[in-house]
């Protein structure tokens, strides 16, 4: 079940944990090529893991919801939570302090579900789908890609503009709230 609007939401998804993938590999500049290889490995698998998960949990209550009686109300409220992380990622890329922090499994674990908690709210727009999980196998697989990338791109790169991949997202996340709202165009524009 190949979707173009699956692949954007996917790579939306993705940039979160791609840019924090980013930022621990920075930090594993001095290891072995061993260590990098399977601690990159052991991230981007987490980082995927947890954004299939919670975007399957968000599609299953988006099911839920989406057959009781609030029809229309529903994409409303889908496509103002893309908006609203439009709006999160674009407040993200203007905060330019820098942190520096080691990163242990435990730290890792709890930012792979902070980030995927934004999958959660994506994936309630995905409760329509039938077989919904297969989405969330797919952005847990280009989530994993991304990040495997980005972190491979840190051991060569000091410095990215992450705000400029934050902004990209941002833009990602309107396209899908404008796509909601052009199909409900009819319920707003009745005539």
């Amino acid at each position: 079940m190949f979707s173009l609007e699956i692949v954007l939401l996917g790579l939306a998804l993705a940039i979160d944990a791609a840019v924090v993938t980013f930022a621990i590999g920075l930090m594993h500049y001095d290891m072995r090529p061993f260590e990098k290889l399977k601690r990159g490995f052991l991230i981007s698998l987490a980082f995927g893991i947890f954004q299939f998960v919670m975007l399957w949990t968000g599609a299953y209550a988006g099911f839920l919801f989406t057959f009781s009686s609030y029809g229309y109300y529903f994409q409303f409220v889908v496509a103002l939570i893309f908006f609203g992380l439009a709006l999160k990622f674009v407040q993200e890329s203007l905060n330019i302090e820098e942190k520096k922090h080691e990163w242990g499994l435990i730290p890792v674990l709890i930012l792979a579900f902070a980030t995927s908690i934004d999958a959660m709210a994506s994936g309630v727009s995905l409760g329509t789908l039938p077989r919904a999980y297969f989405a969330a196998i797919e952005v847990g697989l280009i989530t994993f890609s991304v990040c495997g990338g980005f972190y491979f791109i840190s051991q060569f790169f000091r410095q990215i503009p992450d705000r400029w991949l934050l902004r990209f997202a941002a833009v990602i996340f309107l396209f899908l709230g404008v796509q909601i709202f052009w199909g409900l165009k009819h319920v707003f524009l009745k005539g």
